[in-house]
């Protein structure tokens, strides 16, 4: 059996005090909340996000474990959007 190392990172923001303003990139973008929250988006999001970084832990989940998921309150999803499109 191989071994393998996986080092996963997360953003954490503690405090507001820890963010800076920066200037917007682009007019047409914007950065929004997700709510209600949406496990399909989530889901979309690790399946396309995480496919070139061999995500692959939360693939087996069923729609009961994603919502579950999105619905603890701790759990924020943030959309970038530009001219309404998803970016990222």
């Amino acid at each position: 059996m191989i071994e393998e190392q996986i080092e996963r990172n997360y953003l954490e923001i503690k405090s507001k005090s820890d963010l800076e303003e920066v200037k917007k990139p682009n007019l047409n973008c914007e950065v929004s909340k997700v709510y209600p929250p949406d496990f399909q988006l989530n889901k979309f999001f690790y399946k396309q996000v995480g496919r070139d970084y061999h995500w692959n832990d939360r693939l087996a989940w069923n729609d009961k474990k994603w919502t579950d998921y999105v619905s603890n309150p701790n759990v924020f999803t943030f959309v970038l959007k530009e001219n309404e499109d998803i970016a990222g």
